[in-house]
Parts: C-alpha cells; structure tokens; sequence
C-alpha cells in the first residue's frame, strides 16, 4: 500500500534550486607570477639606476680630472709668467743700473774733460819760437834707408806762468797740406850733436832747444812747420 506524502498545508511548498555554485578561482599562480614581474622590473630599475649612477660618476670624474689638468695647467702658466715677470724685472733693474753706471762715467767724464780744459787752458799757453830751422837726413841701416827731416827749433816762454811744450803740438806739412808721421824712437839714430825735444814743463822765462824728427822723402823741398797757431815755413 503506498503512502502519500502529507499534504502541507500551512508552508509553501519549496523548490528546490535549480543554480550551481561557481568554483572559486585559485589567485595563488597570478600573484607568484605578478611578484617576478615586479622583481624583474625592480632589478631593470636598479640595473638602469646603476647605469645612470655610473655614467655621471664618470662624467664627473672625467671632468674633475679635466678640471684638475685645467688647474694644473693654469697653475704651470701662472708659475711661468711668474718666472718671466720677474725675469723681466731683473732685467730691468740691470738696466737701470747700467743706465746708473753709465750716467755716473758720463758725469764722471764730463767733470774730467772740464778739469783737463782748465787745466789744458792753464798749462798750454802760447810759446815764442825763438829759432827754427830744418835740415834733410838719411838714416842708413842694414842696407835700408830712411829720409827724415830734422827741425831744430827754440822755444821761449814768454809768460809768468808754468807752460807745458809738448812735441804732438807740432805739425809737419807740405805744400799739398799733407801732414808726415813723427818716426817712434829706436827706429833711427841722429846726427852728433842734436838732442830730441821731448815732452816737459817749462818754468817762465825759461828757453828750450831741441831737435823733432819728421818722416819725409828727399824729394819735398818746402815744408811748413805748425806750432799751436803759429806757422813757420822749412
């Protein structure tokens, strides 16, 4: 005999659900591989950072080191210029010195031809030439000759003052105003009898003779014999 199944009155009948629950999804495989991901990128980062880091301490090493050539470069000039500076500056006080050195000889120089001239002024007055006369002479040795002319002159001084005769002031020229040499001593050997005037003072009122030699040929016959401003005709 079959039983039924009491009829429910009160309560609705339910109906059963007809949906089927959807499985969850497991996240555990995304996010292992969202975390290499993100390490890969990490160490591109840092890579790159790296790179970056390395570049410009390159860039700054290249340019202190050029920046130290620079400097020490500059340091090398600057020394050098130095050195030329003060080259330069020592040269010039060389100079300077020597323009000294130079002013003080040219003063030095200057006083000294004042004093001469005065003394020159003092001392060469104008003697008197008492005689003069001249004779032709010929000097044989070793087979060699020379012609020499020998003026005999006498001086006087006239003055009240202490003169010097010097034999340089006189002067022998012929009639084409060309001037002969007196020959050095020891290059000939006078006459008997003539002394050579030499260089000496002479006191006032004192008289002087003597004999000064002139290289010259035989063949000039008139000579003129110059004394300071006095002419006298050989």
């Amino acid at each position: 005999m079959e039983e039924t199944a009491p009829e429910n009155k009160g309560e609705p009948t339910k109906k059963e659900s007809t949906q089927t629950e959807t499985p969850k999804k497991d996240n555990k495989p995304l996010n292992l591989q969202n975390t290499k991901k993100s390490k890969k990128q990490l160490i591109i980062y840092v890579s790159l950072a790296v790179v970056v880091m390395g570049i410009i301490a390159g860039v700054y090493i290249v340019g202190q080191s050029s920046l130290n050539n620079k400097t020490s470069d500059f340091d090398k000039e600057k020394k050098k210029l130095s050195e030329q500076i003060a080259s330069q500056s020592a040269q010039i006080k060389k100079l300077e010195k020597g323009e000294t050195d130079l002013n003080s000889k040219i003063s030095f120089l200057e006083k000294s031809l004042k004093e001469a001239t005065a003394s020159a002024s003092f001392e060469f007055g104008a003697l008197s030439i008492s005689t003069v006369a001249a004779t032709q002479f010929t000097f044989e040795e070793a087979g060699e000759t020379q012609d020499f002319v020998l003026v005999n002159v006498t001086l006087k001084n006239d003055t009240e003052q202490t003169l010097f005769l010097s034999t340089l002031s006189f002067k022998l020229k012929d009639v084409d105003n060309k001037s002969y040499p007196i020959p050095e001593e020891g290059t000939y050997a006078l006459p008997s009898g003539k002394v050579l005037l030499f260089d000496q003072q002479m006191a006032p009122g004192e008289t002087v003779s003597g004999t000064v030699v002139y290289k010259a040929p035989k063949s000039i016959k008139l000579f003129t014999l110059l004394y300071e401003k006095v002419e006298r005709t050989l």
